[in-house]
């Protein structure tokens, strides 16, 4: 007779249930949780760029036409060159590749805006033209660009109506990374929970490597079939001149990062100007003095704060695991030598050392990002040394010892699993750290350059006027305290969590 086995909840899964009991610990990952959302899909949130465009575009087909013209005539051109050649070599070959896949790109664009009878006229022409491409037959290609050139003038068709996606073909691949990975990760997390049989332990790791491979995959095929390009098309006016079936969908807040309104800078939020007195803009948060929409900025500066905050700690937690564990676990002269290392760089005041190290580097979020880590790994380093010391002489290290294991896998696979939660709080109000130190360096012009938004950025273009300009203070600085203090409440949560003296089974 077979009896069913108590299933007895693993020791992370205890830690979960006792953080999700602090109320405030839950509130801070709910705000960070936000916090990530806002910065991953910030292109589609604020963008001066529409989402969704529905109409008809006669100056874009208008340069469209125009644009295969003349990549039918360069083919024509490079035909009548080649033509008297008997082989062609590497170069010929891949000048006349490029040109044809030009073309076809042109013409790709070009029939979404004519009628169906139109476009399969044109694909017949494409098929001549690309036949006389061939053939090297030159007389074939100027008459065929001639029948192009007349009956497809812009006079003679009736335009289409016509989807186009500014917003989404602005996005870069990483964009699309992250906007992949965020929903696709929360999506597995939900499921896996209702899914989940009720005597059996969570583990996501399936799940995490799922959602890293779709979202890498994701962005490869972005990469590959959206190339990036210039667009200065104002779309707020052209918006404006849409007519009939036409219509235009704008994210949120319809201002790019960088858009400058010069006739309404250090503009009040507008909530607070009185309805006659209002322009046709509407900024909730107000403009900058440059005339930038405030939460437009605030919304892409999320993207900084967040990218600096974990991925310098993410820096600190690597050095400072690595020589943690060595000294903790080997002791005798490597502990000391480490030891003395650990105390030389913990001498020095972190946010001068900072400053010092910036002032011989070019001002960029990578330099920011590894300076904060080279410098911040002590703490985690001690802490990571205190818990191996404490773990290394227990039963199950010697067990492995005994069984042959090499010191990785006793380090990496037995001991600082078990010694990793106390780290992780470390971590949490690092994040926490980094992201004041971001918020100081740009507030003193130490920080990423100009004119990419950050938080401290904004408080610096306000300090001049502090009590005129309020707004540049006032909100920005609740962002900072805000999100500082989340990461905070979610450290003690955690903090409370690995408390054996709070758990409760």
């Amino acid at each position: 007779m077979n009896k069913k086995q108590n299933y007895s909840p693993a020791y992370m899964e205890l830690i979960l249930h006792q953080f999700v009991k602090n109320k405030l610990a839950v509130t801070g990952v709910i705000i960070i949780l936000f916090l990530f959302f806002v910065a991953c899909f910030a292109p589609l949130i604020a963008n001066s760029k529409p989402l969704a465009l529905f109409g008809q575009f006669p100056d874009k087909y208008d340069d469209l036409y125009y644009v295969t013209i003349s990549n039918i005539s360069r083919i024509s051109i490079t035909a009548e060159k080649l033509k008297n050649k008997k082989a062609l070599n590497r170069q010929d070959k891949k000048q006349l590749q490029s040109l044809k896949t030009n073309l076809k790109r042109s013409i790709k664009k070009l029939k979404p805006h004519l009628s169906p009878k139109r476009r399969e006229y044109l694909n017949k022409l494409e098929k001549k033209l690309f036949e006389g491409i061939k053939t090297f037959n030159n007389e074939n290609l100027t008459e065929l660009a001639t029948v192009f050139e007349i009956e497809f003038f812009i006079d003679k068709i009736d335009l289409q109506y016509v989807f186009y996606f500014p917003a989404l073909k602005s996005l870069t691949p990483l964009n699309i990374f992250f906007i992949a990975l965020y929903p696709l990760f929360i999506i597995f997390v939900i499921l896996k929970n209702l899914f989940r049989r009720k005597n059996s332990p969570i583990k996501l790791k399936k799940e995490i490597i799922l959602c890293l491979i779709i979202s890498l995959s994701a962005s490869l095929l972005w990469l590959i079939c959206v190339k990036p390009k210039f667009d200065p098309t104002d779309y707020k006016q052209l918006a404006n001149e849409l007519a009939g079936k036409s219509f235009c969908v704008f994210p949120i807040i319809a201002y790019g990062e960088n858009e400058n309104i010069i006739t309404e800078a250090s503009r009040k939020p507008s909530w607070l100007i009185p309805a006659d007195k209002r322009s046709d803009n509407f900024h909730l948060l107000g403009t900058d003095t440059n005339g930038r929409d405030v939460l437009c900025r605030m919304i892409w500066g999320t993207r900084i704060s967040m990218s600096i905050g974990f991925i310098a700690v993410g820096l600190c937690f690597v050095i400072g695991v690595f020589f943690g564990s060595i000294a903790g676990y080997f002791r005798g002269w490597v502990d000391i030598t480490i030891s003395r290392i650990i105390e030389i760089v913990i001498c020095f005041p972190v946010f001068f050392l900072i400053l010092t190290v910036l002032a011989f580097l070019r001002p960029s979020i990578i330099n920011i990002m590894v300076v904060i880590g080279v410098t911040g790994w002590t703490g985690i380093a001690r802490l990571c040394r205190g818990e191996f010391l404490k773990l290394v002489r227990q039963q199950f290290v010697t067990a492995a010892e005994a069984l042959g294991a090499s010191s990785t896998r006793i380090i990496f696979k037995h001991i600082l699993p078990n010694g990793i939660g106390p780290i992780l709080v470390s971590v949490s109000f690092g994040i926490a750290g980094a992201i004041l130190t971001e918020s100081a360096l740009s507030f003193l012009g130490f920080g990423v350059p100009q004119p990419t938004a950050s938080w401290g950025d904004l408080l610096n273009n306000g300090r001049n006027d502090i009590q005129g300009t309020w707004w540049l203070t006032l909100f920005p600085g609740l962002a900072i305290f805000i999100t500082v203090t989340a990461f905070n409440l979610a450290g003690e949560g955690i903090r409370d969590a690995l408390d054996p003296r709070l758990k409760k089974q």
